[in-house]
């Protein structure tokens, strides 16, 4: 439930910063005053929610191991889009900042000659900039950008195709996990493999934290069959039975 709630929160972020960067854009091409202040209320917002939840999805590693995002060149292109992005921000936040203080104490409020041209054009630099967050997201989610592994021969046991689709982006086609960097390394550790069904079953469906990191539970998400089917692959490729 916890990562649910997190992802929740960091898709609202991401889907406020969006709408209410496009708000204030069009507030600032206008020179409306109020409609810059509302928006970039709402922009704010976003983005403690955008932040926040992708920190504690990141660091509490809700998902995915750490080493999963810092192993990926695109994790990197994607921290880059976002320090672009609070870097033109600056700027915009020294002006409105300060009509916010005085529309609280109720003062008029008078923008200078070139404010709202110069706002206006970060802001549309800030466009490309979160077009870039969300490209590198939707990528890191599905594995992209992480070192190619070698893949096991076709097989023909129904574990495989769970496995490839629920497994795969963290443990790698070659089941070491980039050498257990971000999951655990079916055949450079045997130990893993060597461990009784129950326990392994168990684990496939509970999850479990440890030295790499959290493998999120599987239970609600894969069916009692499912979980059987893909144990029996990882032990027919990977491992051998206990």
């Amino acid at each position: 439930m916890t990562p649910a709630i997190a992802s929740a929160l960091h898709i609202i972020g991401i889907a406020m910063v969006c709408t209410f960067l496009t708000l204030r854009l069009i507030a600032l091409r206008r020179h409306d005053v109020p409609g810059t202040r509302l928006a970039d209320n709402g922009n704010g917002i976003g983005s403690v929610l955008l932040l926040g939840a992708g920190f504690w999805r990141l660091f509490a590693e809700l998902e995915k191991p750490l080493a999963f995002y810092t192993e990926n060149p695109i994790f990197w292109t994607k921290v880059g889009a976002l320090i672009a992005l609070g870097t033109l921000e600056m700027y915009l936040q020294y002006v409105v900042l300060p009509w916010h203080f005085r529309h609280a104490r109720k003062q008029t409020i008078e923008p200078r000659p070139g404010q709202f041209e110069r706002m206006f054009k970060l802001a549309v630099l800030q466009l490309p900039c979160i077009l870039v967050v969300i490209v590198c997201a939707a990528f890191m989610s599905r594995g992209l950008g992480l070192p190619t592994a070698p893949a096991p021969p076709p097989s023909t046991l129904p574990g495989q195709a769970v496995y490839l689709t629920y497994c795969q982006t963290c443990h790698q086609p070659d089941g070491r996990g980039l050498g257990g960097k971000v999951a655990g390394d079916f055949v450079g550790d045997p130990a893993i493999l060597a461990k009784p069904d129950g326990v392994l079953l168990d684990t496939i469906a509970r999850g479990t934290s440890g030295r790499i990191g959290t493998m999120p539970p599987w239970g609600s998400v894969l069916s009692h069959a499912q979980q059987r089917d893909v144990l029996a692959y990882l032990r027919a490729t990977f491992g051998a039975q206990p």
